[in-house]
């Protein structure tokens, strides 16, 4: 059996995100709809909606081209799509990594609508790795030196 590069990333993703098998495979027909079987999968992450807004089990898919969050409803288990997304239709995307916690604040603009999301890691390594995986592909904000001064000195 060949599998195409999504199905390929798809699996080592959730393998590495320890996302049960069961849930992915409620998910992945979803996904199926939204990415290209020659995209690559670089995260799949379970993640929850910090304001508590649309209430249910959610999973993110990033990859090389698209953003992709689905939704599974609590009562009737249907999965729908929250965020399909190409990359580049994202503006202002900010995270916020937490090690003590764990986890790691995702948010960004798609269209008209700001979205938030908390991804629960396992540990504090896991933690780097989402933060090194989101800067790799969305690029920190640049920060000038006279602004991390006035920063230092407490005037912004």
């Amino acid at each position: 059996m060949v599998m195409d590069r999504f199905s390929r990333t798809l699996l080592a993703a959730a393998a590495e995100s320890g996302l049960a098998t069961i849930t992915l495979s409620r998910h992945v027909p979803s996904f199926r709809r939204s990415v290209p079987a020659d995209d690559e999968v670089v995260m799949l992450a379970h993640c929850l909606r910090p304001d508590g807004h649309l209430s249910g089990d959610h999973l993110l898919l990033l990859t090389r081209r698209r953003l992709v969050v689905t939704k599974q409803s609590r009562v009737l288990n249907r999965v729908r799509i929250d965020v399909d997304a190409g990359l580049a239709e994202l503006v202002d995307v900010r995270w916020t990594a937490d090690p003590s916690l764990p986890g790691v604040e995702l948010a960004f603009t798609a269209g008209d609508v700001r979205h938030r999301f908390w991804m629960d890691a396992r540990h504090g390594k896991q933690v780097w790795r989402v933060d090194a995986l989101l800067a790799r592909m969305f690029h920190r904000p640049s920060v000038t030196v006279a602004t991390l001064a006035a920063h230092a000195r407490g005037f912004v």
